[in-house]
């Protein structure tokens, strides 16, 4: 599915005042293209509230989800770097400097997905690379390895 990620699959330098702003905002394009539903980012906020940052991932990156009953239309991807980054109560692992917001229809249809995006992000030098890129043409450029 990377492969299809295309530039309006991207916002880069996101100004949020904390991290559920950061969640709203960077859900905000799949909301806007049908993606989703406001109750899907929604859950994703509470998610944090009742459950602590569990997306945070990696020092600086989260993977922005909540289950796919709570308002996902399709399976979406939605890449979004913050400046500055923004603090989640994730200690080591903050801040967040890019949010990967994931809309998956089912438990099981976005595992490949997942499984192309570790291997992306396990690249210490690339994550660092992508949350600096200063377009979403570069951006997309060092997604896809180049």
């Amino acid at each position: 599915m990377l492969e299809n990620i295309t530039e309006k699959d991207i916002r880069i330098g996101v100004r949020a005042e904390g991290w559920e702003n950061a969640i709203r905002k960077a859900a905000a394009p799949l909301l806007e293209n049908g993606a989703i539903e406001q109750s899907y980012i929604d859950a994703m906020v509470e998610s944090v509230h009742k459950n602590g940052p569990y997306y945070v991932l990696s020092k600086g990156l989260a993977l922005a989800h909540a289950r796919p009953e709570c308002g996902v239309n399709r399976l979406a991807l939605q890449f979004t770097t913050l400046e500055p980054g923004v603090a989640f109560g994730a200690g080591d692992n903050d801040p967040v400097r890019l949010i990967i917001t994931l809309a998956a229809t089912d438990n099981d249809s976005h595992l490949d997905l997942l499984g192309e995006l570790a291997d992306v992000l396990m690249d210490d030098g690339r994550l660092e690379k992508l949350c600096a890129a200063p377009s979403p043409e570069a951006f997309l450029k060092l997604l896809a390895g180049e």
